[in-house]
């Protein structure tokens, strides 16, 4: 069962289950890129200020919306105690390309499918375009055979294909942009005994199959509408 944009009913039940995120499913899978600290910081950054971005993107004036991208991450990188003008402008060209290439959307809610009775896949790719009905998983790197496995990951949980964006950086600094749609595999391959091995457990409303956390968080949005 995967848990779409739905209304939810009931929480009923609560259990508890064992859950693996997706990209842990994937290290199982492929190596991951190696990368040191700060470039693995920054990603993250990047990650959750461009998801923002498109948030106020489709709620303001655009015009405004570039130079304020570009200082919210550097406050963020001088927080994280990162800041470098370099990484900055990389951001700012990163997100550049991605708008121009249409990767736009809002971050969405967690997912979740059951892989083996108490075992439940979760996924979370970088963005969901409900306009399109388009889920969007991006890398400031070019595709690899690890960024397939994540995208794969994804698709299985969603039941439906998800376009993989990566990202090359050339001369001068100028970004392209390359584009993958990742069908959702039959099986995920991966031994379930090794999944049990990263889960961690959580607890579940039963009947709805989502943690009792994501569901009360619903509720809190539902009493402020």
């Amino acid at each position: 069962m995967c848990i779409g944009e739905e209304v939810l009913g009931e929480c009923g039940r609560v259990v508890r289950v064992l859950v693996v995120r997706a990209s842990d499913v994937a290290k199982l899978l492929s190596r991951p890129p190696e990368g040191d600290e700060v470039s693995l910081r920054f990603g993250k950054v990047f990650e959750e200020e461009y998801a923002l971005a498109n948030y106020i993107y489709s709620r303001t004036a655009y015009v405004h919306v570039p130079r304020w991208f570009a200082r919210k991450v550097a406050a963020r990188l001088k927080a994280e105690g990162i800041y470098r003008r370099d990484l900055v402008l990389k951001a700012y060209r990163a997100y550049a390309a991605l708008l121009k290439a249409g990767v736009v959307g809002e971050k969405p809610r967690t997912r979740f499918r059951e892989l083996e009775e108490g075992l439940f896949i979760a996924a979370q790719p970088d963005l969901y375009d409900d306009s399109a009905d388009t889920y969007y998983e991006f890398k400031l790197y070019p595709i690899n055979d690890y960024a397939r496995r994540q995208a794969e990951v994804f698709a299985w949980v969603l039941g439906k294909p998800v376009v993989l964006v990566g990202l090359s950086e050339g001369p001068g600094g100028y970004v392209t942009v390359e584009k993958e749609l990742v069908e959702p595999p039959k099986e995920l391959g991966v031994d379930a005994s090794r999944l049990r091995e990263v889960a961690e457990a959580e607890e579940f409303c039963s009947d709805l199959k989502v943690p009792v956390h994501q569901y009360e968080r619903y509720f809190e949005y539902e009493d402020y509408e």
